[in-house]
């Protein structure tokens, strides 16, 4: 009887041992790209900043816009027009989820900033002149347009920029395809780096789905949580950008003149009107690369880093344990220059899936 149950016992911790291992993030090394990307944003500026390098670079099936600094069906519109180069492939954009949050829990929350945000980003920063009427919303069948976008692929990446507000309702109807999962920010919990109570916005703006993400969804698939090196000068990174993960206006003034790269580059350094920044510039013209890369001071290469780990993993290492959460080794500058690089092969969009 003893024997039995030591027996019991000993299989009973091997297959626990095999849960929390499944749950653990992967090693970089196992990163190998999947023959199509299906990326979902919640589209502010670092996800626009994100999204063209893929593009170029990935066969991008589909896009998938949840709630987050922006509604899905505003920043939708916003986010189909950046897109729509003139010769180039249709990327399916599809509409997906939202939880409504009141606009004053939202203040209460995070600031006026967000909202503020909000409404500069449906106008895709600086590159329209007005909001676009909201792109329709089905009636709710934005996990079976995944399904159908990624019909054609035998194995999908995706690229969380966003909340998991949407994902949590694809990705089973996916799974199988299911190769990587990139995530920007850090782990829910098992990152000994993680500072308790400090997660990304992403997964604070819609918590309820970023814990079933973290408990449900994402055990048992390869994934990897990105986030950039951060400094004591982050808060304070102009003139500092040798060791701030920032963004600068020397990356975005080096992309091509034409065109997707030269309308992401219209989008940053046009002028912006409506100043977001509160009472200091409300009403006043300013260049809207200002608005984040030296007024505000405070934006980084979040998303950014993400999109690039989906090119060169190789160059990110792990940190904060087994649990943690993978960050670039390069410095700085050459991320920026990675991202440049990256963003101006998007001249031209990737016709056919992958072999992957």
């Amino acid at each position: 009887m003893k024997s039995l149950l030591r027996t019991f016992y000993a299989t009973v911790v091997v297959v626990l041992a095999g849960v929390a291992a499944a749950a653990l993030p992967a090693e970089a090394a196992t990163y190998k790209p999947a023959a199509c990307t299906v990326i979902d944003t919640d589209f502010d500026i670092d996800d626009m900043m994100a999204i063209p390098l893929v593009i170029g670079n990935r066969y991008v099936a589909a896009i998938v816009t949840s709630e987050g600094y922006t509604m899905p069906e505003a920043g939708g519109a916003a986010l189909s027009r950046l897109i729509a180069e003139p010769g180039q492939r249709h990327i399916p954009l599809i509409i997906g989820a939202a939880i409504h949050l009141p606009l004053k829990e939202i203040v209460a929350t995070w600031g006026q900033f967000v909202l503020d945000y909000r409404s500069m980003m449906n106008k895709a920063f600086a590159l329209l002149s007005t909001m676009l009427p909201p792109s329709p919303q089905g009636r709710n069948d934005y996990a079976s347009k995944v399904v159908a976008a990624v019909s054609d692929c035998k194995s999908v990446d995706i690229l969380i920029i966003g909340t998991f507000t949407s994902f949590n309702d694809y990705s089973p109807l996916i799974r199988s395809k299911i190769k990587n999962v990139v995530i920007m920010g850090k782990p829910l919990r098992g990152d000994t780096s993680q500072k308790p109570g400090n997660f990304s916005f992403n997964c604070e703006y819609d918590m309820k789905a970023c814990k079933k993400a973290f408990d449900k969804r994402l055990p048992g698939l390869t994934y990897f949580f990105v986030d950039v090196p951060r400094t004591k000068l982050d808060e304070d990174p102009v003139g500092h950008q040798d060791v701030v993960y920032g963004p600068t206006s020397t990356m975005v003034e080096a992309l091509v003149g034409r065109g997707l790269p030269n309308t992401l580059k219209q989008a940053l350094v046009g002028t912006v009107r409506d100043g977001p920044l509160g009472a200091a510039v409300k009403g006043e013209d300013y260049w809207a690369i200002d608005c984040c890369f030296v007024a505000g001071g405070k934006s980084l290469l979040w998303d950014q880093t993400a999109a690039l780990f989906l090119l060169h993993a190789d160059l990110y290492k792990k940190v904060g344990g087994p649990g943690g959460h993978y960050e670039p080794t390069v410095s700085p500058e050459e991320l920026r220059k990675l991202w440049t690089q990256d963003t101006n092969k998007a001249v031209t969009y990737v016709e056919k899936p992958g072999k992957p």
